[in-house]
């Protein structure tokens, strides 16, 4: 059994200008905080395994590799099944913070879109 402050972590992502900190991990399954300031996003992706973000603080723009975008905040969740291309874009005025979970162990692949 594992325990983690969320507090914290939030806490030192800011400092120390983390974007991605480990929370867990085991062979099939990790957890993990994301933390963007405004304006900062990830590239179009996927990965091999399903995965939800959970909204901690701010504004999330969800966007799909077809243009389907939706907003989200505090408290919402989104889930991404696997090879589902997405891209998550901060487009708040605080930091946006996510909690994410994935049904592999960290090291799995990301599969970034092609432009053109």
């Amino acid at each position: 059994m594992e325990f983690a402050d969320i507090t914290d972590t939030m806490r030192i992502a800011d400092a120390e200008n983390k974007r991605f900190v480990p929370l867990f991990s085991d062979d099939n399954f990790r957890s993990w905080i994301l933390y963007f300031r405004p304006g900062e996003h990830t590239d179009m992706h996927y990965h091999l395994s399903p995965e939800t973000f959970l909204v901690l603080q701010g504004q999330a723009s969800i966007k799909g590799i077809k243009g389907a975008e939706r907003v989200i905040g505090k408290n919402e969740i989104v889930f991404f099944g696997a090879k589902d291309y997405y891209q998550i874009t901060n487009v708040g005025t605080e930091p946006l913070v996510l909690v994410g979970n994935r049904s592999e162990a960290f090291g799995g692949a990301h599969v970034t879109a092609k432009e053109g």
